[in-house]
């Protein structure tokens, strides 16, 4: 029962927005300025989407169907890439308990949120850790994006990038390690 009711909400929600995509907005989301924490050996580094989960996001967060959110961090000495990785935000909507099941692959947090707005401050927030040496000079590259949905009712794939204009927001800011040192 809930699985045919999903379908319908998430299948509703992407029609009505691909049939108005035209005068469609969609979300502007970006990054805020990344932070970069000096330790003895490696750095904390910590950003957050902004404006990225307006307009239909929450009847799709809602719809029970498992959404993630991914993020890819560079790590860059001159135009040589050390470090890569993708990070995912996973969550899923439970209608009996009324919460969101969130998982936040960087951090390893496994959380159960019982409001919609400490979901969106949840799956918003990239804090990560590198742990290894680095260079003197490097910059730290960061974009996020999303991933297919798939409405089995009705065989589909859809795209929810379009819910970002079909743009990654991404961010990048370089960093001399001896300028930040005590």
């Amino acid at each position: 029962m809930f699985q045919s009711l999903t379908q319908k909400v998430i299948s509703g929600v992407v029609a009505l927005s691909m049939m108005l995509l035209s005068g469609y907005q969609g979300n502007d989301a970006e990054f805020s300025e990344i932070e970069a924490v000096f330790q003895e050996k490696g750095v904390l580094i910590r950003t957050r989407l902004i404006s990225a989960f307006e307009n239909d996001f929450e009847e799709l967060f809602k719809s029970g169907q498992e959404i993630s959110v991914f993020f890819e961090l560079n790590l860059k000495e001159k135009k040589e890439v050390f470090f890569r990785q993708i990070f995912r935000h996973s969550l899923q909507f439970d209608p009996l308990e009324q919460s969101f099941h969130v998982v936040i692959e960087e951090s390893g947090y496994d959380l159960i949120v019982n409001s919609y707005e400490n979901l969106l401050e949840a799956i918003s927030i990239f804090e990560y850790f590198y742990k290894d040496e680095l260079p003197d000079k490097f910059e730290i590259k960061l974009w996020a994006y999303l991933e297919n949905i798939r409405i089995e009712s009705i065989n589909e794939e859809y795209d929810m990038m379009m819910l970002w204009k079909f743009k990654k927001p991404l961010i990048s800011k370089k960093f001399v390690r001896s300028e930040y040192e005590i």
